[in-house]
């Protein structure tokens, strides 16, 4: 899509915008708000350049190596009463395997304008093939705004300026979504993961070391998609802005403080009742 036609496009979706405003129940107060949709427009158009490290939806695997690699065949959000939203990123690996990578959170709703929630997310659940399926990556937040609402579309915008055009649609309904996040990992799943890249990794050295240009060049291939992979997939394809990191590290250490102050307290007690 050129510049051009997405400034168009934007432009359509802040007059939508303008009418949003006025609608009533407002959207968190609004039956229509529940479902299954689907993703179809995203822009980070008008975020700073630092703000676009990534694709708003979808993270690592719907960045430039992320599509190269993990072949997209849907992105889909959900909002589940009472209080959970869920996000899945449905691809091909190799433009083969199936898989996916989902995201559970608690929504609570944010300011008095009845359209803006956060959304506290747990690590996400990444599946190959519906045999391989393990918790990689920190927890996440997002802030999003409903900024237009209809028995079809759901317009949204994040803090930072994303735009989103959500759809219902026949696919999302069939995408299991009050299922993400929900999955039982394989055990030992890390290391499953983590064994079949180390043996793309020692294949690729394998060829590399046969001298022959042909296969060094395949062996150098091979490291190359192994590490796009590891890439991709460390920290569950979330991207993290400093802001994440910092608040994470702070909860962290208040968590850290009060446990100790707990654990200050219980000994004082035990030192008071001897």
């Amino acid at each position: 899509m050129t510049k051009e036609v997405r400034s168009r496009v934007d432009s359509a979706l802040d007059a939508l915008e303008a009418v949003g405003t006025q609608q009533q129940p407002r959207p968190l107060d609004n039956p229509l708000l529940w479902g299954n949709y689907e993703v179809r427009y995203t822009s980070v158009a008008r975020s700073t350049e630092a703000q676009q490290r990534g694709q708003p939806a979808g993270g690592r695997f719907r960045g430039r190596i992320g599509r190269a690699l993990f072949q997209t065949t849907g992105v889909f959000q959900s909002v589940l009463q009472p209080d959970i939203a869920t996000n899945k990123v449905a691809f091909r690996l190799f433009g083969l395997l199936p898989g996916y990578v989902g995201l559970r959170g608690r929504v609570e709703p944010v300011g008095d304008g009845g359209d803006t929630v956060k959304v506290f997310f747990e690590p996400p659940v990444l599946s190959f093939g519906g045999a391989l399926t393990l918790r990689i990556g920190p927890p996440s937040s997002v802030q999003l705004a409903t900024t237009f609402l209809d028995d079809r579309v759901r317009l949204g915008k994040g803090s930072r300026g994303s735009l989103f055009v959500f759809e219902r649609s026949a696919a999302a309904d069939a995408a299991a979504m009050d299922r993400v996040g929900l999955e039982r990992t394989t055990p030992a799943g890390l290391a499953v993961l983590a064994a079949v890249l180390g043996a793309m990794a020692w294949s690729g050295w394998t060829l590399f070391r046969t001298g022959s240009l042909p296969l060094q060049l395949g062996g150098a291939a091979l490291w190359l998609v192994t590490a796009g992979i590891a890439l991709v997939a460390r920290q569950g394809g979330v991207i993290e802005d400093d802001e994440e990191v910092q608040e994470r590290r702070q909860q962290q250490q208040r968590q850290q403080q009060q446990t100790e102050g707990q654990q200050t307290a219980a000994a004082g007690g035990k030192q008071a009742a001897a």
